[in-house]
């Protein structure tokens, strides 16, 4: 049971314990930029990642004269917990303490209320008062057109250029006339024409020449064939004309071999239209 002081001694004691009050401000001052709640404490809250940190101080009263020496605190309305909190102490209430969790970039609601602990009665308890942390606004990030440009591809490739610059763009690739060595050059390089593409080979079937004529290149050609006597009897030159499609063998099969002590150079000249113009290439036969 509570005990009843006299109403004179009351009003003493009450007095005494403003004074006490009055005394005790220095210790009791609120932290920094704290807001002073409707319920009488001084909170100032702040936020980091997933955390939540709110420095509590002041001395109010909960119940008549009756100095708080507990705090209810909880986080965004999750299940309250109880913290000491003598009347010239300034704690610290976390959300790791509290065993709670926040998104403090999104911000959150800090509630609490000051009680009086009585261990033969029940506690007194004043207001819950809320502090609400707003985080700080972020800076909105640099427009596009004021970041730093990295290339990545074409001339200017791996160069990082001031705001608004403008990497150079690689020409495209010139695509080549059917029939070039390669189907494309990079830009800036001429395309190669079909060169060395014509052989020929001579072979003995019976008593005739067999002249295997074979077009490597990817356009139809006209070849000539020319045989020069160099000794022996027979005609002073032979002249043949057959045509070979691309990448394919022609064959001069009506010649006789010349006879016993005759020899003769052979050479086919082959001619192909590549781009619009003629283009030759000739060959000394392989016997």
């Amino acid at each position: 049971m509570r005990k009843r002081v006299p109403r004179r001694l009351a009003i003493l004691a009450a007095a005494a314990c403003l004074l006490g009050t009055v005394l005790a401000t220095p210790l009791m001052a609120p932290t920094a930029n704290a807001d002073q709640l409707p319920n009488g404490y001084n909170v100032t809250c702040t936020g980091v990642g997933s955390n939540g940190s709110c420095q509590v101080s002041g001395c109010p009263r909960v119940y008549a004269d009756e100095a708080g020496d507990v705090i209810h605190a909880r986080f965004n309305a999750q299940p309250q917990g109880e913290i000491g909190k003598g009347c010239n102490d300034s704690i610290n209430v976390t959300t790791g303490l509290m065993n709670q969790t926040v998104d403090a970039s999104k911000g959150f609601t800090f509630s609490l209320q000051g009680c009086r602990k009585h261990k033969t009665s029940s506690d007194d308890c004043g207001a819950w008062s809320d502090y609400h942390y707003t985080p700080p606004a972020q800076a909105a990030p640099p427009a596009d057109n004021q970041k730093p440009i990295k290339c990545t591809g074409g001339p200017d490739a791996g160069k990082t250029l001031p705001p608004g610059g403008t990497c150079a763009v690689a020409a495209a690739p010139v695509k080549c006339p059917a029939g070039s060595v390669t189907d494309t050059v990079p830009a800036g390089q001429q395309c190669g024409a079909p060169t060395n593409a014509v052989a020929m080979n001579i072979t003995r079937s019976g008593f005739n020449a067999h002249a295997a004529v074979t077009n490597n290149s990817s356009l139809p050609a006209k070849c000539n064939y020319t045989a020069t006597k160099t000794g022996g009897l027979g005609p002073q030159e032979v002249d043949k004309s057959i045509d070979v499609g691309a990448k394919s063998t022609g064959s001069i099969t009506d010649m006789l071999w010349p006879p016993l002590g005759t020899s003769y150079n052979a050479v086919v000249k082959c001619t192909v239209t590549y781009n619009g113009k003629q283009t030759s290439s000739a060959k000394p036969a392989r016997t």
